[in-house]
């Protein structure tokens, strides 16, 4: 019972930025209205009993304490739904897990009714809706022409949440413990977002990228519309566009790389920067492998396959960033760019932010271990090597959770590349596309509309997997096998 009053206070929180369309769809007159209203209701009406319980508790309350003195009444009570957000702590981990990854099936296969309602079938209506949710960007529609403005910013708008991640919705009615394990269900370590101020600082960070993200495209001459659709998509490293085709300017297309840059950088890094620590945060080792990595493979691609620079640019912080976002026809680049492209969409970009892949703060210890390990090998007997970031010893279980997850995820690829070539797709596309997939990024070699509904049903199963980072999955199975 417990389980299912936390996961509809998830949908209920999962609502409220959609409400950002419908109002826009009311605005327009746009026809779409009712259509995403149904969706808002049925993800908040679950948890409206609740709500109406803890009402009438705040106005019973408040009417006793206007005739006994000797019961005071806080005001602010009354609108508070601190009440309806109760204590998680009987959630055990594995609940939250499982929480958490029945959250974003869920809340995806409500959210496919906007789709369903303009004839697109439950399939294509779902993968879209997951793939705007989990911030991937793969497309299962053809073209967007003649979709309402309001249904393209409702894509918009599922990426911007979902790159933060649904339970961070959340993290403001959480407990330091609760809230810790919440993190870990996200893919995310409170060590990088902060832990005591989490949501206030995640949330605080968000908004002002994106506020930045907004001012800058459009000074860089987009219009209204389409600058707050590829802000919430850019920054969310989500990659919908909100158009089938558009003539990007150099300086665009650098703005656009810039924004899926900031996005997955880690929020740890804006929050020492705020603090006036600007040396700590540039020297910081997973940065400063951030950016070489970027440097490294931009360089590469134009010197060796002499691609086309600003496209090399985007399209480079795109895969790294898992943003999404891609100029050009990719499936016609020579196959070294497609090389680095795949290796850069595995590995993602810094932990603690909007992006997908295995994260550049696992590899960095994978990296750090095995040194360690070759050190190790010439030194004298008991002597004790410890594995470092940024001076600060990693504990052995952490080394463990790292590599664990690396070669679980690896061997993901590996089975969702053997299942793409078994289907009769090439080698070098079914790498890209399952590195794009599992790593929520959104660049394709292949056209996704025409696929076979198992294709895409394969797809959304790794779009799912890359987001909740494969384990949490597993608390789901036994959770439901339990009942």
């Amino acid at each position: 019972m417990l389980f299912l009053k936390r996961l509809t206070v998830l949908m209920f929180y999962a609502s409220l930025p959609l409400l950002i369309p419908l109002g826009y769809s009311l605005y327009l007159e746009d026809g779409a209205w009712e259509t995403i209203a149904f969706t808002i209701l049925l993800l908040a009406l679950p948890a409206v009993p609740q709500l109406l319980q803890h009402l009438f508790q705040n106005v019973k309350n408040f009417a006793l304490s206007l005739f006994q003195s000797d019961t005071p009444f806080n005001y602010t009570q009354l609108i508070n739904m601190e009440k309806m957000r109760e204590e998680v702590a009987e959630l055990r981990l594995g609940q939250i897990l499982a929480l958490v990854s029945a959250a974003w099936l869920i809340i995806p296969a409500i959210c496919m009714i906007p789709y369903l309602a303009y004839e697109f079938s439950i399939v294509d209506a779902y993968f879209e809706s997951i793939s705007g949710w989990t911030s991937t960007g793969l497309s299962a529609i053809p073209t967007i022409d003649g979709l309402p403005p309001s249904i393209i910013l409702y894509r918009s708008v599922t990426q911007w949440v979902g790159g933060l991640g649904i339970v961070i919705l959340m993290l403001t009615v959480m407990k330091g413990r609760e809230a810790r394990h919440f993190l870990k269900a996200e893919g995310r370590a409170s060590t990088d977002v902060g832990i005591n101020k989490a949501a206030g600082s995640i949330w605080g960070t968000y908004l002002v990228l994106t506020l930045l993200g907004i001012a800058l495209l459009y000074v860089m001459g987009f219009d209204v519309f389409n600058t707050v659709n590829l802000t919430f998509a850019g920054i969310s490293n989500g990659g919908f566009f909100p158009f089938d085709s558009y003539d990007f300017s150099n300086y665009q297309q650098f703005a656009l790389a810039l924004l899926m840059f900031g996005g997955a950088t880690s929020f740890l890094f804006y929050r020492k920067i705020a603090k006036g620590k600007i040396k700590q945060a540039l020297l910081d080792e997973e940065f400063i492998f951030y950016v070489l990595l970027t440097v490294s493979a931009i360089s590469l691609i134009y010197f060796v396959s002499q691609e086309d620079i600003y496209n090399t640019f985007l399209n480079s912080i795109s895969a790294i960033a898992c943003g999404g976002f891609a100029i050009g026809d990719l499936s016609i680049m020579h196959a070294f760019p497609q090389y680095i492209l795949i290796l850069l969409m595995l590995m993602g970009g810094m932990m603690g932010s909007t992006t997908g892949g295995i994260k550049l703060r696992r590899i960095l210890v994978l990296l750090k271990s095995i040194l360690r390990n070759i050190r190790a090998a010439f030194l004298p007997t008991g002597s004790v090597q410890v594995v470092k970031i940024n001076g600060e010893a990693i504990s052995e279980d952490s080394l463990v959770e790292s590599s664990t997850f690396i070669f679980a995820y690896i061997l993901l690829f590996l089975f969702g590349c053997g299942v793409f070539v078994a289907i009769d797709y090439e080698l070098e596309a079914s790498m890209f596309m399952i590195a794009s997939a599992i790593g929520n990024v959104g660049l394709a070699v292949l056209p996704i509309p025409p696929m076979a509904e198992g294709t895409k049903i394969f797809l959304i199963a790794l779009m799912y997997l890359g987001r909740i980072e494969i384990f949490p999955s597993l608390a789901l199975i036994k959770f439901l096998l339990r009942r």
